[in-house]
């Protein structure tokens, strides 16, 4: 009785004060709503990475494969479940250094990098025009970019000095995917042998890009890394022999009805991703377990590309040829501004150069 008598005469002081107090109690009732509503649209690091991948698929961004891999191996069975607004710089520290326990230096400060973009992309992304609207996108209402005080690896972006030489391309060439490495990886590593591109052109390399009847490989901008700060880099046109559609023959037989080379093994519409590759090469060079095949010089996927330019320097394939042949920008004015000629002639010529030492450089010893 006296909790009600309370109760009565509060309300009617309310109403003396014109306050209406079942008016009051709905407003208090919708703005508790409000609040659960919110709370129930917190975002979290898996619904963060979700869209932050759909936004980089939008761009046609390059690295979309490389995040997504990361995110599922290295960053999801640490954070995923977590609101992206509780995460600290140390649970992301944590992170970037158990991959660098494993080694993988450069893959930590990868990790990291994308790490901030997609803290980043949170931060902005609904007062993005392209998210703004969209009602499905969760608040991840974070102020500050928790990997913003995480430190990088040491010696994780050290440029690389490893190439493969020429004495132990023959060997390399007909151990793997033979006595050493999945046939799909070891075509990956004799096509970037072959041609000198970059692994990620290759290994997310669509079959739509490659024209056999006119030999030609043509990887659109979009694919390609830019060497100049906003620039984007012009499309590649890269000349095949005979000899690359033999390989791509060999693919074509492993990777089905993929739309792409190489195929990842979990998702034939994916493509492999390069750290697949990279723990691949780093078996093969370093045998495990019972295995009694001799260690090979150590080397990893990226170190290809600087092999090839090195070895067909050797064979007398001018720098400026090489460099055009890799995609490489050229920075002058005229380069960047008015020269618009493709050197398809050029580059057909030193590719028919490359591909006569390779040929005969691969042949079985015993033959």
């Amino acid at each position: 009785p006296q909790a009600a008598m309370k109760l009565a005469r509060t309300s009617r002081e309310k109403i003396y004060t014109g306050v209406c107090p079942v008016e009051e109690k709905n407003k208090i009732k919708l703005i508790k709503t409000q609040e659960e509503q919110l709370q129930i649209r917190q975002g979290t690091v898996a619904q963060l990475f979700e869209y932050y991948l759909k936004d980089l698929d939008i761009d046609s961004k390059k690295s979309f494969y490389q995040v997504k891999s990361i995110y599922q191996r290295d960053i999801a069975p640490s954070i995923g479940p977590l609101i992206a607004n509780t995460v600290t710089d140390d649970q992301l520290a944590d992170i970037i250094a158990t991959i660098a326990e494993r080694g993988a230096n450069r893959l930590a400060n990868i990790t990291r990098s994308y790490l901030h973009a997609a803290f980043e992309f949170g931060m902005s992304c609904n007062k993005s025009p392209r998210w703004r609207l969209n009602q499905d996108i969760p608040l991840f209402n974070l102020a500050i970019n928790p990997a913003k005080n995480t430190k990088k690896t040491k010696n994780g972006d050290k440029v690389g000095e490893h190439f493969i030489a020429k004495e132990d391309i023959n060997t390399l060439w007909n151990t793997i995917g033979v006595t050493a490495m999945s046939p799909d990886c070891a075509f990956a590593i004799k096509f970037l042998i072959s041609t000198g591109q970059r692994v990620t052109e290759v290994l997310e390399a669509p079959w739509s890009e490659f024209n056999k009847k006119d030999l030609l490989w043509t990887i659109p901008s979009k694919r390609r890394k830019s060497t100049q700060k906003n620039t984007p880099a012009r499309t590649l046109i890269v000349p095949l022999t005979p000899f690359h559609i033999e390989l791509l023959d060999e693919i074509k037989k492993l990777s089905g009805k993929s739309p792409f080379l190489f195929p990842s093994q979990k998702s034939p519409s994916s493509p492999r991703t390069t750290d697949s590759l990279n723990q691949a090469v780093s078996r093969f060079c370093k045998p495990q377990g019972s295995s009694k095949r001799e260690n090979f010089t150590k080397f990893t996927p990226r170190d290809i590309r600087r092999t090839w330019k090195t070895i067909a320097g050797s064979i007398k394939i001018d720098l400026e040829l090489r460099n055009r042949i890799q995609g490489h920008a050229f920075t002058d004015v005229g380069s960047i501004n008015y020269d618009r000629y493709d050197y398809l002639d050029e580059k057909r010529g030193g590719m028919e150069t490359w591909i006569n030492w390779l040929s005969n450089e691969v042949k079985p010893k015993n033959n």
